[in-house]
């Protein structure tokens, strides 16, 4: 099977185009429609952190929430890739003493936060600040509520993960096994075809079967990222909006007050490519408003210009004619 991603987004520099960008669309609509840019063919693409809300979902059949007392920015805290400010590492903390477990039960690496400020404070890193440490967090909650095993919780026959598993494919609407790796956090991880991607976040958003950790992420947009974080950014922007980035250049966002939902997959994972082709795609699809908007939210969110050094503009980032017209055709 042969990919074949369609150009989203060009970089030009005094006029010439030095940069661009490669990947693919794909738009679920309220009656579930899938419309997609680029050919995808169905391949699958893992959904690295994209998966979290998706994993995360099982608390709301276990009646986890209720179990532990839960609160929404605990909730959302686990469905979040966070930079580990001390808000977040604070609401960690109170669900490990909850579920009367402690960080050294995490099975995540300690790395250094995502957050550049909380890495110049640091000279070691604890588990609590890998952005990942929340999906652990609420893994073992999990566990303890069931009485499963917690030091053999990322095995994939775990029964915890197998429970994920059958989860995540309910949720994508898919019937063959899926592709498995693991993620950075050494958890497991699997593959969808991007329609899939998209259809799990529908059903996951859109729908009012999850509403535990579909109006506790409403509510967090700051918890479900950060300072700087895509996913905070864009869901300030819009209150209704759902959003979770994944490595491998993922972006899925949700539109829960249209019940639409949308999948990018920029191919050479370049994060500013990714957030501009979203932004842009946003405002034309009408899911964000100029007029609505923070003018230096927007501004420093979209940040389509090219500068030097010394902060002089030399030229900008373009959504290309193809993804104009395939919006304009679609919506």
């Amino acid at each position: 099977m042969q990919l074949t991603p369609e150009l989203l987004l060009y970089e030009q520099r005094n006029s010439l185009t030095e940069l661009l960008f490669y990947g693919y669309i794909v738009h679920c609509s309220a009656n579930k429609k899938i419309t997609t840019f680029g050919q995808t063919d169905s391949y699958p693409f893992f959904h690295r952190s994209c998966a979290k809300p998706l994993q995360a979902s099982i608390i709301q059949d276990l009646k986890t929430k209720d179990f532990f007392n839960l609160t929404d920015e605990e909730i959302t805290v686990c469905c979040a890739s966070h930079t580990g400010e001390p808000l977040h590492l604070e609401i960690l903390r109170n669900i490990l003493k909850k579920i009367n477990l402690t960080e050294d039960d995490l099975q995540c690496p300690a790395i250094e936060p995502l957050s550049i400020e909380e890495q110049k404070k640091h000279t070691k890193y604890s588990k609590l600040h890998n952005n990942c440490s929340g999906k652990h967090t609420l893994m073992l909650a999990v566990c303890r509520q069931m009485g499963w095993d917690i030091t053999t919780y990322l095995e994939k026959n775990h029964p915890l993960q197998k429970m994920i598993y059958s989860k995540i494919k309910e949720l994508c609407e898919q019937k063959e096994e899926l592709p498995y790796t693991l993620d950075g956090c050494t958890a497991p991880n699997y593959a969808t075809s991007l329609e899939g991607l998209t259809k799990g976040f529908y059903n996951l958003f859109c729908t009012n079967n999850y509403p535990d950790i579909k109006y506790a992420v409403i509510k967090n947009p700051y918890l479900m990222g950060g300072n700087g974080r895509p996913e905070t950014q864009i869901m300030q922007m819009n209150h209704r909006l759902i959003a979770k980035a994944g490595a491998g250049g993922l972006l899925c966002i949700v539109n829960t007050e249209t019940n639409e939902a949308l999948t990018i997959k920029v191919m050479d994972a370049d994060m500013r490519a990714r957030k501009i082709v979203a932004i842009d795609a946003m405002l034309r699809l009408g899911w964000i408003n100029k007029n609505s908007i923070d003018e230096n939210l927007l501004k420093n969110s979209l940040n389509n210009i090219v500068i030097t050094e010394k902060k002089q503009p030399v030229g900008k980032y373009i959504l290309s004619d193809s993804l104009n017209n395939w919006i304009k055709t679609n919506f």
